[in-house]
């Protein structure tokens, strides 16, 4: 039987390392492809949706084992958390940064088929 808890940090890091490799294979390509703006902002766009799905994991297993109750409102807390970040990140790259929004959905889009990929290929 599984340790859960160790499942669940081995199932992260495994899946954020998969993200962050796809995020900087796509980065390589937009910057080679359409120039260095491109690249950082499919950089940013990955690194906003793994470090999200990271807090997510900080928050779901930090306190280690816990009761079923403590547990749902830590996945809630931390759902929360990841949607905080998502939000507050995507306005700073969009309205504030400014990054090219071809650039920064490629990004996006890399780190989450990443995601699903490591969903199906970890167990």
């Amino acid at each position: 039987m599984r340790n859960s808890i160790a499942h669940g940090w081995h199932v992260a890091t495994r899946t954020a390392t998969l993200q962050f490799g796809a995020t900087l294979a796509v980065a390589t390509v937009a910057a080679v492809g359409f120039g260095w703006r491109a690249g950082l902002a499919a950089l940013t766009g990955g690194f906003i949706v793994s470090a999200g799905n990271i807090l997510f994991a900080l928050r779901m297993f930090g306190r280690g084992v816990a009761p079923a109750r403590s547990a749902l409102r830590s996945a809630y807390a931390a759902e929360a958390l990841k949607w905080f970040w998502l939000c507050a990140m995507l306005y700073l790259a969009i309205a504030v940064w400014k990054l090219p929004f071809p650039g920064l959905t490629a990004g996006i889009l890399a780190a989450q088929f990443a995601f699903w990929i490591a969903l199906i290929a970890i167990r």
